[in-house]
């Protein structure tokens, strides 16, 4: 039996209405756009006498609510017995608070570049932080997280979006990492899945923290003029992990974790 025009218009309000609530599950980071910018005055990161790297980076912290001592005491005692590589159970867990970030880089140059966007995460423990290594006397940046080089010509914008299953990727490869899975540099390359990878696999922990944080930059291997504009939507899966709007985010500063290559190991 075919619906009736009054049916319709029902059926119409509901599904506006299941869509106006999945739109206000997300909610921006911060007041405004998150910009980072390579200018005339940034000076070399690092530099060699083959060759130069120009990285700029942003930290962005997730608006993550403390739940206060008594729970850390509680994650603290759940984590008795388990193998895991970390000192308690995370406050936020993988899947708990899903992030997408939006991105536009711009060139005010009038010469064409290759310019890289790149993203790493953190979560309550660790912070994934590449380091650079030298090939033939030439600095190479080691994979970041998350990370898209584009040829931008003149006056050129380009936009992109980092999905959230990208970036739940990147909480597990943090994760695997830190648990002593080998060629950590490899291991975080975006487009290397841990869950599909023999290498990773046995090292993803039995409980994964979720991103709390990222930094988010530009980078190039030569001066250039470009500017990086980002904002970032996060999704509170069970509505307990985001503090509400005017309050203030009190999480632990984590400890800096830097990639391991083949050779290192």
């Amino acid at each position: 039996m075919s619906a009736t025009p009054q049916h319709r218009f029902l059926l119409v309000l509901a599904l506006a209405s299941t869509a106006a609530g999945c739109a206000e599950e997300r909610r921006y980071v911060g007041d405004s756009v998150y910009t980072v910018a390579i200018t005339e005055d940034t000076a070399a990161a690092v530099e060699t006498e083959e060759g130069a790297l120009y990285i700029v980076e942003r930290r962005i912290d997730l608006p993550i609510s403390n739940p206060g001592d008594s729970v850390y005491a509680d994650l603290q005692q759940g984590a008795q017995g388990r193998e895991l590589p970390f000192p308690r159970l995370p406050w936020v867990e993988r899947g708990d608070v899903e992030v997408q970030i939006d991105f536009t880089i711009s060139s005010l140059d009038d010469e064409t570049h290759n310019i890289g966007v790149i993203v790493n995460g953190y979560n309550e423990f660790h912070e994934y932080v590449p380091g650079v290594i030298e090939i033939e006397d030439e600095p190479v940046p080691q994979f970041s997280q998350w990370e898209s080089y584009k040829e931008l010509g003149p006056g050129q914008r380009i936009l992109g979006t980092i999905r959230e299953d990208e970036l739940d990727e990147v909480a597990v490869d943090l994760a695997t990492v830190v648990n002593g899975a080998p060629s950590s540099a490899e291991i975080v390359y975006f487009e290397n899945h841990s869950g599909e990878d023999p290498r990773a696999r046995p090292f993803i922990p039995s409980v994964v923290p979720g991103l709390v944080g990222v930094r988010i930059g530009l980078i190039a291997l030569e001066p250039a003029v470009v500017v990086l504009e980002a904002t970032i939507r996060v999704r509170d899966v069970d509505g307990d992990k985001l503090v509400e709007e005017g309050e203030v985010a009190m999480m632990p500063m984590p400890e800096e974790f830097m990639p391991v290559t083949e050779e290192e190991e």
